[in-house]
């Protein structure tokens, strides 16, 4: 398998890789997760992809290692790797019970987009119920209880589709099973407030950056499903996958991908460039 896996402070292949079976996280899924793109080596946006790690630590109610280990643990795999493009995932529990530190790892591997068909013509999705997990934080963080959205994205699967987008009982979209979700719907930007408890993407904050900066008409607002049936575009937002077009929902037909989509694409590959020096293709 190529790419690395640094654990705890040791680089090795990630075949090779282990943590105990003690761990919490393995136990009971008890930890978090980050998942970035790499550009030449150098990870999108880690400054914010750590603060959402570290805020989610809090929520869960233990110490994560400083942000300077983890920015170091994720630079030092990276360069071990050799890769430039690429895929990285932050898993970060805390640890086995009186352990001295918690359970850090940074994966790295070699960077798996979905085909270029689906950026070409678009994705098809269908709508599936969300899971409700009561007053607990574990839709605002990013969380090792993954299963529910797994599960949302297999029922997809089943019907042939690529995506699951998750629905509240009142019939607003919350995002997507792996994604955040935007519509332009009468010329103006569409996505979910935070509210609706889900997880505040990386690409979803830079999408709506881009919008307040080229004045483009957006808003967070409650996005009824049967209006995203009805949007003039509609597209997926992830830090891997970047804008991702929206083609069909449930069987309604959607432009894709759209004026707006195409645009925002490029200024998003505009914005990689610019902070990180390099071209995003």
């Amino acid at each position: 398998m190529a790419g690395i896996a640094w654990v705890n402070g040791e680089l090795l292949p990630p075949e090779e890789a282990a943590i105990s079976p003690l761990d919490p996280g393995f136990l009971y899924g008890e930890g978090l997760f980050e998942t970035m793109r790499a550009y030449s080596g150098t990870a999108f946006r880690l400054p914010q992809h750590l603060d959402r790690l570290l805020a989610g630590a809090a929520e869960l109610d233990f110490v994560p290692p400083d942000r300077a280990s983890i920015t170091k643990a994720v630079e030092a795999a990276l360069a071990a790797s050799e890769l430039t493009d690429a895929s990285v995932r932050l898993t970060l529990t805390p640890g086995i019970a009186g352990a001295s530190s918690p359970t850090l790892v940074v994966l790295v591997r070699p960077l798996a987009l979905p085909p270029p068909e689906r950026y070409e013509q678009g994705c098809t999705a269908i709508s599936v119920p969300a899971a409700h997990v009561g007053g607990t934080p574990l839709r605002r963080v990013k969380s090792l209880n993954y299963l529910d959205k797994l599960l949302a994205q297999r029922a997809a699967a089943k019907k042939g589709a690529h995506e699951a987008i998750l629905v509240d009982p009142d019939g607003c979209v919350v995002e997507g099973a792996m994604r955040n979700i935007f519509a332009v719907i009468r010329g103006e930007l569409v996505t979910p407030p935070l509210s609706r408890g889900f997880l505040p993407g990386i690409t979803r904050a830079a999408v709506l950056g881009i919008a307040a900066t080229e004045s483009i008409p957006h808003t967070e607002r409650d996005l009824p499903l049967t209006d995203l049936y009805t949007a003039d575009e509609a597209f997926l937002t992830s830090s891997l996958a970047e804008i991702l077009p929206l083609a069909s929902l449930d069987g309604n037909a959607l432009q894709a991908p759209g004026p707006l989509t195409r645009n925002l694409t490029q200024a998003y590959r505009a914005l990689v460039s610019a902070e990180l020096g390099v071209k995003s293709s």
